[in-house]
């Protein structure tokens, strides 16, 4: 009798580590398949020097509106460089949006530069996000520049597919004014001619060929004061940082285009929606 059961509780070992072995590979092909699922491409939009939650939060309050996409991600950078995230990327959202605050933000464009690669390559490692679209204000369109000409094609960061760029000051702040006006690690680099931004244009090769840019300047009254703040020659001074077939320029003039008014203006959405997603029927 004894043998009977020892016969029988061997047969079902041998049953359990058979199936065990059949069961495995479902699993590994199920975790392949979330990680390389062709899922949606997220857009991320980051803010510039002092800005905040509120930078973005009326432009995707409107995209939402007109249902280009919907925010469901925001990424929180403490002032020790500490990414938090608060909601998700879910299945049934065509288009999600992805905001990225910096509790620091006058921070100088290296910290800047290396918070966003924390956050790319959580976003990779936790979400599983291989292509994402980028765009940013003002030194949040220099921080991603860095961020793309330092990550070039790394794996272990989601691939850039498209990138904007919103009054973003390439050749800085011409304005002494606003130096004396203001504080903060980031004056240093947004001055004309920073050690900073001459390295933007050294590592010109470095920046990605493949991935199309499109620069969008204010011009309020006068192309010498730009949007107010940046001028128009500095944003288009993307010129020395992006290669002439990548890049699509366009320029605002209306009183509206203020430096921080750029991010207001539904048609700075329309340009865009246009850029990144045509296929959502956005005009």
């Amino acid at each position: 009798m004894k043998n009977k059961y020892s016969g029988l509780g061997l047969f079902f070992i041998v049953i359990l580590i058979i199936g065990l072995f059949i069961s495995r590979p479902k699993l590994i092909d199920d975790s392949g398949h979330v990680a390389a699922s062709p899922a949606v491409v997220p857009t991320l939009f980051l803010h510039g020097y002092k800005g905040s939650a509120r930078s973005f939060s009326t432009m995707l309050e409107r995209m939402d509106e007109q249902q280009w996409g919907s925010k469901t991600l925001v990424c929180f950078v403490n002032k020790r460089g500490s990414v938090s995230f608060k909601g998700s990327i879910p299945e049934n959202v065509e288009n999600p949006f992805i905001q990225v605050i910096f509790e620091h933000n006058r921070a100088n464009l290296s910290d800047q530069t290396k918070w966003v690669q924390k956050v790319m390559k959580q976003l990779k490692k936790r979400y599983h996000i291989q292509e994402v679209n980028l765009v940013g204000h003002s030194m949040g369109g220099l921080a991603l520049t860095n961020y793309l000409q330092t990550v070039a094609d790394d794996q272990l960061f989601p691939k850039a597919v498209k990138f904007v760029t919103i009054g973003s000051p390439f050749m800085g702040i011409d304005r002494e004014n606003y130096f004396e006006e203001n504080y903060g690690d980031a004056l240093t680099d947004l001055r004309p001619n920073s050690a900073a931004l001459r390295r933007l244009i050294e590592n010109k090769s470095s920046f990605p060929r493949d991935i199309a840019v499109l620069s969008i300047a204010g011009v309020v009254n006068h192309p010498l004061a730009g949007d107010g703040l940046v001028s128009l020659a500095s944003a288009l001074g993307n010129q020395n940082v992006f290669n002439s077939e990548q890049l699509t320029e366009k320029v605002i003039t209306n009183s509206a285009a203020t430096h921080s008014g750029l991010h207001e203006m539904g048609e700075v959405d329309e340009l865009i929606a246009e850029f990144l997603w045509e296929d959502l029927g956005a005009k």
